[in-house]
């Protein structure tokens, strides 16, 4: 039996803090950060699709692989904000 070679430690991390709303600071970051990157991703392609419009850039696989790369984290996100919003309306729903 072969066993694969372990790949470099992950650092540990610090443990997380609660706030009073219950939500823990680091999941708030990541949830900033995908946004930042969701952004990105959009900023991205747009800038792209204006060099394809200007001829600057000629190879339109860049462009394409850009707006999908934004479009699919566009999706991504929709999903995820419906989720929450659906387990806010569960939540509402239950008797106390």
């Amino acid at each position: 039996m072969i066993v694969p070679a372990v790949s470099a430690a992950r650092p540990v991390s610090m443990p997380t803090t609660i706030d009073k709303a219950g939500t823990s600071a680091a999941s708030s970051n990541n949830f900033v950060n995908g946004l930042e990157n969701v952004q990105a991703s959009l900023d991205n392609a747009d800038k792209l699709a204006g060099q394809l419009a200007s001829g600057q850039l000629t190879d339109v696989h860049t462009y394409m692989a850009a707006a999908t790369k934004a479009e699919l984290a566009v999706q991504m996100t929709v999903a995820i904000r419906d989720r929450a919003v659906e387990a806010y309306q569960e939540i509402m729903r239950m008797q106390v």
